[in-house]
């Protein structure tokens, strides 16, 4: 039995300190217990789940459109460790999120509310942000603290999970929550991208400010929206600071012929904003998956 307990605690102790740097790339040093090869295998995982329980929208010429800006910013990034998959969800609320591994879900809601391309490249720059920090792994890190180095030990990491695990990553709200530091990170890294594919990144801040003036319109239903956000004039402020420590180079895109195409086609899309059902529709999800079992 003292054998069994010392092999154990030296199982432990080696794991954390095996994993319990796993910080990569651009956030090396923070702490995550995942590898890189596990946040693209965690992602494939949950986006695959997203996909049955979410209303995925399968228009060739929105999804090429999306694809293609999303695309245009990774070929840019300068320690790219995944391949990137962009989706629409077919939902009213302007909202977009990344899950681990590069899988990155854009609502209908908010390509309906962004008004020049680089606006929506600085959206799509900060969910790419959230992916390169690898903010879904770190959360959860700090989510299973302790006795997440013994999954590590059990079976693949996180694929043994059940969908619950993607109701947690989603919350109360339907959002991601992954922290406003994390937000703030990911904005500055979206200000980055737009830089680096040549964007204007005048644009770096006026999807926020869109968001401040919904606030103003409909305060309750955008704190709720919002609480897992930093405040947005914050996001503001810091966005327009970013944007002083580059020079724009020349010619940088605003918008485009393919931009103005997409918000046609937009056109036949109802446009009324409400709160997502998002939670209830892996509840009901669940409960189809139980009976199947």
């Amino acid at each position: 039995m003292k054998k069994q307990f010392l092999s154990f605690f030296g199982f432990l102790f080696l794991s954390i300190f095996i994993f319990g740097c796993g910080g990569e790339g651009r956030n090396k040093g923070d702490v995550n217990i995942y590898s890189v090869n596990q946040d693209a295998k965690l992602g494939a995982h949950w986006a695959a789940q997203v996909q049955q329980m979410m209303p995925i929208l399968f228009d060739e010429k929105l999804m090429d459109y999306v694809n293609g800006i999303g695309q245009k910013l990774i070929t840019t990034f300068p320690d790219r460790m995944f391949d990137y998959h962009f989706k629409i969800v077919k939902d009213p609320q302007i909202n977009a999120f990344a899950l681990p591994g590069g899988y990155i879900f854009v609502n209908l809601g908010l390509l309906q509310v962004v008004d020049e391309e680089a606006e929506l490249a600085m959206v799509l720059g900060h969910e790419s942000g959230h992916v390169v920090f690898r903010h879904g792994t770190e959360q959860l890190t700090k989510a299973q603290g302790f006795s997440c180095c013994l999954a590590i030990g059990a079976a693949a990491v996180g694929l043994g999970q059940t969908e619950v695990d993607v109701i947690n990553l989603f919350g109360e709200t339907g959002l991601l929550f992954y922290g406003r530091k994390a937000e703030l990170e990911a904005d500055r890294f979206g200000v980055e991208a737009l830089y680096n594919a040549n964007y204007d990144f005048s644009f770096a801040h006026t999807f926020f400010e869109k968001l401040l003036k919904i606030e103003k319109r409909q305060p309750t239903l955008m704190e709720k929206l919002l609480s897992t956000h930093p405040p947005t004039k914050d996001r503001i402020a810091q966005a327009i600071a970013e944007t002083k420590k580059y020079t724009q180079k020349p010619n940088p895109v605003k918008s485009t012929p393919s931009f103005q195409e997409m918000k046609k086609i937009l056109e036949k899309y109802p446009n009324k904003y409400k709160v997502s059902e998002l939670k209830k529709q892996y509840r009901a999800y669940l409960a189809r998956h139980e009976m199947n079992e």
